[in-house]
C-alpha cells in the first residue's frame, strides 16, 4: 500500500460526515487507510455527535497523518460535507459515509477511470454491495454502467444510489456551489442532478466493479425517513423532471412511484404514476420497473396492501435469516 502526507501531493480529498456513527466510524476509516491509492487527504466531519465518534476517530488520526479530525455543531449531513469540502484541496473529491466502508481499490479504480475516460465525466461511481447493521453483506444493488446523462440518470432514478459510490472532480462544486443545506433528504442527490445540468463536466460514468459497502437502514440514519425523502424528491422531480431532452419526463416518476407505493404512501405515489403514465402504458410494460408500477397503481387500496403485507413479509424473512446466518458464522 502506497502511502503519502497530506498536502499538494494529494490527488483525492476524502471527507466523512460523522454523526453518532461510534459502532461503525472505525471500520470506515480503515477502510480508506487501506485504500492501495495512498494519494490522499483525508477529513473526518464529526457533526455534533453525542457518542464516541469524536473519540474513535481521533485514535485512528493518532496513527495516520492523513487524517484530520473536524468537529463542529450539528448542522446535517449536507453542512457537514461543505465544510470537509472548503477545509481541502485535492483536485478530486469522495465521500465516504461514517457507517460504510470501502473496498481497498476504490480509490485506485476510480482515478484509473478518470484518467482513461472521453468526454465531459464530471463523476465515476461504482457498483455497491448491501450489508446488514452488524457489517454481514447480503447482497449486491443492481446499477447501470457507462455513460449517464441527465435523461437517463432520472429515468433510472440516481443510479449512483449512495454518496459513498463516487468520485467527483472538485471542479463541479466550483462550478455549482455547495450541498443545499437547506434540504431534509436527498441532499447529495440534488447535488448530482445540479452538476448533470449545470457543470461543464455533467457526465456520471458507471464502473462494473463492486467497490462499496453501505449499511442498510441502521437505526437513526437519515435515509430511514421516507417521509422526508419523498417530500425532498417530490421537489427535485418538479424541477428536473422537465429538463429531459432524450426521454419522456414522465419516466423519471416510475421508480419514485414504485417505492412510495411500497412504504405506503400512496397519496405521493397516485401523483407520480399519474404523471409516469403520460410515457404511455405500452412503454411502461416492456420493462420491469414499469410492469411493477403497473400492477400497484392497478390493484387498488386492498389490492396494494395485500402486496404490501406480501413483500414486508418476505423482507423480514430474508434480513431475519441473513442476521442469524451471521450470528451463527460469529
Amino acid at each position: 500500500m502506497s502511502s503519502s502526507l497530506p498536502g499538494r501531493s494529494a490527488l483525492v480529498s476524502v471527507i466523512t460526515p460523522a454523526y453518532n456513527v461510534a459502532p461503525w466510524v472505525g471500520e470506515a476509516v480503515d477502510s480508506v487507510r487501506r485504500q492501495t491509492e495512498g494519494r490522499f487527504e483525508y477529513v473526518v466531519i464529526d457533526d455534533g455527535s453525542t457518542d464516541d465518534t469524536a473519540e474513535i476517530v481521533r485514535a485512528h488520526a493518532a496513527l495516520d497523518p492523513r487524517i484530520r479530525l473536524i468537529s463542529t455543531v450539528n448542522a446535517g449531513s449536507g453542512a457537514a460535507r461543505n465544510l470537509g469540502i472548503v477545509e481541502s484541496s485535492a483536485p478530486f473529491v469522495a465521500f465516504l459515509d461514517g457507517d460504510d466502508r470501502w473496498h481497498p481499490d476504490f480509490l485506485r479504480r476510480h482515478l484509473d477511470a478518470m484518467q482513461t475516460l472521453d468526454g465531459p465525466v464530471g463523476a465515476t461511481f461504482c457498483h455497491t454491495r448491501v450489508m446488514l447493521e452488524n457489517g454481514r453483506v447480503v447482497g449486491p444493488r443492481w446499477q447501470p454502467a457507462g455513460p449517464c446523462d441527465m435523461d437517463r440518470f432520472l429515468a433510472e432514478n440516481n443510479p449512483t444510489h449512495n454518496g459513498s459510490s463516487l468520485l467527483l472532480r472538485r471542479s463541479c462544486f466550483d462550478e455549482v456551489g455547495l450541498f443545499d443545506t437547506g434540504l431534509a433528504s436527498a441532499v447529495d442527490q440534488e447535488m448530482w442532478l445540479r452538476i448533470g445540468t449545470r457543470s461543464s463536466t455533467p457526465l456520471f460514468w458507471g464502473m462494473r466493479r463492486y467497490l462499496v459497502d453501505m449499511r442498510l437502514m441502521r437505526r437513526g440514519s437519515i435515509s430511514s425517513d421516507r417521509g422526508a425523502r419523498y417530500e425532498a424528491l417530490d421537489r427535485l422531480l418538479g424541477e428536473y423532471a422537465p429538463m429531459m431532452t432524450r426521454l419522456p419526463s414522465g419516466l423519471a416518476y416510475v421508480q419514485p412511484a414504485v417505492f412510495a407505493y411500497r412504504d405506503g404512501f400512496d397519496d405521493v405515489a397516485g401523483r407520480w404514476a399519474d404523471v409516469a403514465l403520460t410515457a404511455g402504458s405500452a412503454r411502461l410494460a416492456r420493462n420491469r420497473w414499469g410492469q411493477a408500477l403497473l400492477a400497484w397503481h392497478r390493484s387498488g387500496p386492498a389490492g396494494r396492501a395485500r402486496m404490501r403485507a406480501t413483500r414486508n413479509g418476505l423482507r423480514a424473512g430474508i434480513y431475519s435469516g441473513a442476521s442469524r446466518a451471521a450470528a451463527l458464522l460469529a
